[in-house]
């Protein structure tokens, strides 16, 4: 009888760790801040043992609006205590849930609904029209103090900026001195200078009916440079737009610039 209880006692000290609900409610809590959270931007989760139980084979998952699960990264900070961070990729209502290792939900932990808003739109500089937005409504603002050729201010999200600096090859030319609009440049290649807090990819150029165009060289990435507006990294690409529309050149999920063009 006393082997029998010790097997008992050995096979649950080696069973994985699981959380059982309470007649006071669930043993394990998330908390999210900010609350609600926005897409792109980093949103702190905490996942709290109440009664100071250890969290060592808990893990968070995220489930997407779409049914989609995704890891969320957390480390031990403490006896009783996950904290992590994890950008949310697209708007709507996710849900959080506490699992084991295997990717289990464990019993009497409350999972948790967030509700995750669109991506914000870093502020343009003072001085500067609204930022682009899908079809042009508006293009991209360009530089109004501009003496030579002006810069764009992309539209990027998550606190990151965007720049962009183009080279107009002959023929072309700016059609707006406040928004990135050009006449003649259907069919030129045009080479851009690209200034970004960090570089994502997919780089490339969405056409107005959905076509999706390559550079046609770069991104060539600078070791250094003069530019001003350079927020961090620095590259050059050349293009050249087949159809008149608007053009969004787009850096993976977190920035684009807007170029309407008319001829």
């Amino acid at each position: 009888m006393l082997r029998r209880a010790g097997f008992l006692v050995s096979a649950l000290a080696l069973a994985p760790a699981t959380i059982t609900a309470s007649a006071s409610g669930p043993t394990v809590r998330l908390t999210v801040s900010p609350s609600p959270s926005y897409a792109l931007e980093p949103t702190g989760i905490e996942v709290h043992a109440v009664s100071g139980a250890s969290v060592t084979r808990l893990r968070v998952r995220a489930l997407a609006p779409s049914g989609a699960v995704s890891r969320v990264r957390t480390q031990v900070v403490g006896r009783g205590l996950r904290r992590g961070t994890f950008r949310f990729p697209v708007a709507g209502a996710w849900r959080l849930i506490v699992t084991d290792r295997a990717g289990e939900q464990v019993h009497g932990a409350g999972a948790r609904t967030v509700r995750v808003l669109a991506p914000r739109p870093t502020p343009p500089p003072r001085g500067f029209g609204a930022v682009g937005a899908p079809g042009c409504s508006p293009a991209s603002p360009l530089d109004p103090n501009a003496k030579g050729t002006p810069d764009i201010y992309g539209t990027a999200l998550a606190g990151e900026r965007l720049w962009a600096l183009p080279d107009v090859p002959e023929g072309a030319a700016f059609a707006r001195r406040d928004r990135a609009v050009f006449d003649g440049l259907v069919g030129k290649e045009i080479k851009i200078i690209f200034g970004m807090t960090a570089f994502h990819a997919p780089f490339r150029a969405l056409g107005p009916s959905g076509q999706v165009l390559d550079p046609t060289w770069g991104p060539s990435f600078h070791s250094s440079s003069n530019w001003d507006r350079q927020p961090g990294v620095e590259w050059g690409a050349g293009f050249v737009f087949s159809v008149a529309g608007c053009w969004r050149i787009e850096t993976g999920a977190f920035g684009a610039v807007y170029l309407s063009i008319r001829s």
